[in-house]
């Protein structure tokens, strides 16, 4: 991460030097120059600073970056510098000849040669490949409401999602008949404990939105602070811009986003810088990409409340309860019926017992519970089967009420979260 963030810094520094107000490849190309040398390149230096000269002056302009240009900053890390900086060089001073046969294929040139996609990015090294257009048949808005719904648990969550997407729909409907809209923003506030689904509904959102109309791909982009927050003035900025560039045309997923506000106003707090940019791009792309934001309800009530930005963009707010003991039941049968482990009636009753038993809430009433409580069975089932040296499959299939944890024992090393066996 060192020399990804050396390479950054440089470009930045390149960027206001020649007063750009865009970090572009050619920045990261002067930047890998500057950190690793031009031996072996057939482009030197001079050659680089020719090119940046013929770029418009804009002073004092606030400085964003393209999406080429971050995405080969992401590969800094993860490929040979120089192989980068030869690529990059390549791909910018010698671009493929565009043909008809090219655009219809995507610009799909030999597989050998380093083909450039349409931002600019070189296929064969950047990973993942970019997106590809969807031609297979499009979902439509019923099945995705249908895979919603069939979600265990989160009632108060599915009908509020439900009635959202109505009016969305709705809309799209008055607009086909040249009616005007109500005005409801795509940007949404998930409040609830870690585990309790909202990745999995964001994840739904993203196609629903695209089901409708309002997206174009609804692809989930899931970030948290370490994503979007740097350590120096000036790139936290960058850091979220090429979030949001990546994020563009679906939905941009901050999950406990509280944290941002936590350093807000701090001498070495850039969590404003961060809020700033997302606060400028919810408006000015408010009809290309969504952003949702999670944490716990009252930090996510603090933070909302921290900018009046942010308070005026989130208008509709779901919330994800804590699931009931018959909801942790189901979570559990589904991932054991998965596995392919039976459950008798007598092991699904001391199961529903340990459950009542332990109360999991908070960070543990969600569905890491289950998950963790049937990997501890599991575990105990082929412990028990080793010891009886019974290590056939008809021995490993099948869970024992002796599988299910002394609750007492969990319950206390469940106060401290430090110590906590079997669950996180």
């Amino acid at each position: 991460m060192k020399l990804r963030k050396d390479i950054e810094q440089t470009a930045i520094e390149v960027c206001k030097r020649h007063s750009h107000a865009e970090i572009t490849e050619l920045h990261v190309l002067r930047a890998l120059h500057s950190k690793i040398g031009s031996a072996g390149s057939e482009y030197t230096t001079k050659i680089i600073d020719k090119e940046l000269d013929k770029i418009p002056v804009i002073r004092n302009a606030s400085i964003s970056i393209n999406l080429a240009a971050s995405r080969y900053l992401d590969l800094v890390d993860v490929e040979d510098p120089a192989q980068l900086r030869d690529a990059i060089a390549e791909a910018y001073f010698n671009p493929p000849e565009v043909t008809d046969n090219s655009l219809e294929n995507g610009n799909n040139l030999d597989s050998d040669a380093p083909g450039l996609n349409n931002d600019g990015v070189i296929e064969d090294i950047y990973k993942p490949k970019p997106k590809k257009p969807n031609t297979g048949k499009a979902e439509s808005l019923e099945s995705v409401l249908n895979e919603l719904n069939s979600l265990i648990g989160l009632s108060k969550a599915k009908e509020q999602v439900n009635a959202f997407i109505a009016v969305h729909n709705v809309n799209k409907i008055r607009k086909s008949q040249n009616q005007a809209p109500i005005s409801v923003g795509l940007h949404l506030v998930f409040t609830g404990s870690p585990g309790t689904g909202k990745t999995t509904v964001a994840r739904l959102i993203g196609r629903l939105y695209k089901a409708i109309g309002l997206l174009d791909s609804g692809e989930l982009i899931e970030v948290d602070r370490s994503d979007l927050i740097a350590g120096f003035v000036g790139q936290t900025a960058l850091r979220t811009q090429m979030k949001i560039a990546e994020a563009d045309g679906g939905v941009l997923f901050i999950d406990e986003a509280y944290s941002l506000s936590a350093d807000t106003g701090s001498e070495h707090g850039f969590g404003d810088e961060a809020i700033a940019t997302l606060v400028k791009a919810m408006e000015d792309k408010r009809d290309r990409f969504a952003v949702i934001v999670a944490g716990y309800s009252e930090d996510m009530d603090k933070f909302i409340k921290s900018n009046k930005g942010l308070k005026s963009r989130f208008q509709t707010f779901i919330e994800f309860e804590d699931y009931s003991v018959d909801e942790l039941m189901q979570i559990f049968k589904s991932i054991a019926n998965t596995s392919q482990v039976e459950c008798t009636d007598e092991v699904d009753q001391a199961i529903r017992e340990y459950i009542v038993k332990v109360k999991p809430s908070g960070e543990d009433g969600n569905g890491r519970f289950a998950r963790n409580l049937f990997e501890k069975m599991f575990q105990n089932l082929t412990t028990r089967a080793m010891a009886a040296r019974s290590m056939e499959s008809a021995n490993l299939n099948t869970f024992a009420v002796a599988d299910v944890p002394d609750s007492k024992e969990s319950s206390s090393k469940n106060n401290d979260p430090k110590i906590s066996f079997g669950f996180s």
